[in-house]
């Protein structure tokens, strides 16, 4: 992977939800191995019939549920992502230190949760870790991934979507960057908004290397084609790295007797090369 190539990004290391899934329905959590696989059969699949998944399709998968597919899938040539921090657990944590052992891809990714009301104090130690984490990164020549989630709490919903979240994500953006945190990527929250796409990726250009990819907090297709027309005009924007919006519905109604495990995976291979194709067409506009 580099920076001037698209990344289309099967996002698959969700470890709480898919727990917390099982456990409100009473489904043994070792039914989560097999929720991985056929998320990753589903992208072979696509991988197997679409040249632009084998061109730039990616995977990013825990070593907590899913290291068995970790493996076979580097060995076969996809570019896979691994996670670093402890699933939930804000302020951020390191599911282990030395990072070898979580990060066993051919890349590293990190999610932080940030409002710079947050407080000085746990600003500063994310930051701490994150410069850490960036130098492993940079001695093993790893690409880094930094997912930033900014939740809404009081704020009018049109006004933080269109200029509140922005202006926080852009602000990040280029604290970080002064701190000596320089991702490769950028994973964070589309908009439907032009202006505000803009905003943040003005603030991603602040360093010529690091890329903008659209995270999909398990939206639906609309939405997530909305956000992919907003990021046209951005000269960051590479790609996405979305999970939930590809998989959740088939994979979760498979393991409740629904429909049968090919079905599943055909329709997670369906709906990943539906947010490439959707990805590509706003891109060629």
């Amino acid at each position: 992977m580099t920076n001037s190539h698209p990344i289309y990004m099967l996002a698959a290391d969700h470890r709480w939800q898919v727990e917390a899934w099982c456990d409100q329905r009473g489904v043994d959590r070792a039914r989560i191995l097999d929720l991985k696989a056929v998320v990753v059969e589903g992208f072979r699949l696509a991988r197997a019939r679409t040249p632009a998944v084998r061109r730039h399709g990616a995977l990013l998968l825990d070593e907590q549920y899913a290291s068995p597919f970790i493996r076979a899938a580097r060995a076969d040539g996809i570019l896979v992502a691994t996670p670093v921090e402890k699933p939930g657990v804000f302020p951020l944590e390191w599911t282990s230190e030395p990072f070898d052992a979580a990060l066993t891809g051919d890349m590293v990714k990190v999610i932080v949760r940030h409002r710079p009301d947050y407080g000085v104090d746990r600003i500063e130690a994310e930051r701490s870790k994150l410069r850490r984490l960036s130098a492993w990164c940079r001695a093993n020549r790893r690409p880094f991934l930094l997912e930033v989630v900014v939740l809404r709490e009081h704020e009018p919903e049109a006004d933080f979507e269109t200029s509140g979240r922005p202006a926080i994500l852009a602000d990040y953006i280029s604290a970080s960057y002064a701190a000596g945190i320089v991702p490769d990527l950028w994973k964070m929250e589309g908009t439907i908004d032009a202006a505000a796409a803009a905003r943040v990726d003005a603030a991603i250009a602040g360093r010529p290397e690091p890329r903008f990819v659209v995270l999909g907090k398990g939206a639906g297709f609309d939405l997530v084609e909305r956000w992919f027309a907003a990021a046209r005009t951005m000269t960051t924007a590479c790609g996405f790295a979305i999970g939930r919006t590809v998989y959740w519905t088939p994979c979760t109604e498979w393991i409740e007797g629904r429909h049968g495990r090919d079905d599943a995976v055909a329709q997670v291979a369906a709906n990943y090369e539906r947010l490439i194709a959707a990805w590509e067409d706003a891109r060629t506009d």
